[in-house]
């Protein structure tokens, strides 16, 4: 039963449409399902980490850390920084080389575990689910078994998202995919523009 509500707590993250969500696109885009499927790896084992942070540390801590200014120029430079990569860089076709494609698959992975980690957002998600977790649970296999249940809601619903959009590719033209990217790039570096502006307005 607790797997089950944690598989239903997991599918609300569906109405989240943030970097993370636009990286799995990209990548399952241009580098097929695979490619997705190893994003949407990144970012389970990111939450796993970001679960086990505000499971073992005080929400008030976690709060201060996730607002913290540093914090967001932090997080703002990473999301800039694929941004730009996504918005400048060619679109490629897949490549047969076996050195390449492991190469782009560990890229994959570490984009959406490093983009995931960098959204504070997912702090904010991961606190509540916590305390909602521990509002209902009070054994501990009962809260494992509901923080899997979500885990595994997110990581079957990224990979489902990954084949959905790999299957689109095909149907795609260079120039269309070219232009989905720049959009892509540009949403993510916002991202990372609006967390600076937020730094920075904390500091005033």
């Amino acid at each position: 039963m607790a797997f089950l509500k944690g598989i239903l707590t997991g599918l609300t993250t569906l109405v989240f449409v943030g970097p993370v969500f636009f990286t799995l696109l990209k990548n399952a885009l241009q580098r097929g399902t695979m490619s997705g499927v190893l994003t949407a790896l990144g970012i389970l084992i990111s939450d796993i980490v970001v679960l086990l942070i505000c499971y073992f540390l005080a929400a008030d801590l976690i709060n201060e850390y996730i607002n913290a200014p540093i914090v967001k120029f932090i997080a703002a430079s990473i999301l800039l920084a694929f941004g730009v990569v996504f918005f400048i860089k060619p679109v490629k076709q897949l490549s047969s080389s076996e050195g390449a494609a492991s190469k782009g698959l560990l890229k994959s992975f570490s984009q959406g575990f490093l983009v995931n980690f960098a959204n504070p957002t997912v702090f904010v998600v991961w606190i509540g689910f916590a305390a909602l977790a521990h509002s209902m649970y009070a054994e501990t296999t009962s809260l494992l078994l509901y923080f899997v249940g979500i885990l595994t809601a997110i990581f079957v619903t990224d990979t489902l998202k990954s084949i959905g959009a790999s299957k689109l590719k095909p149907y795609l033209k260079s120039s269309y995919l070219s232009g989905i990217f720049k959009i892509i790039g540009l949403l993510v570096a916002g991202t990372g523009i609006y967390l600076a502006y937020q730094g920075f307005a904390q500091l005033m």
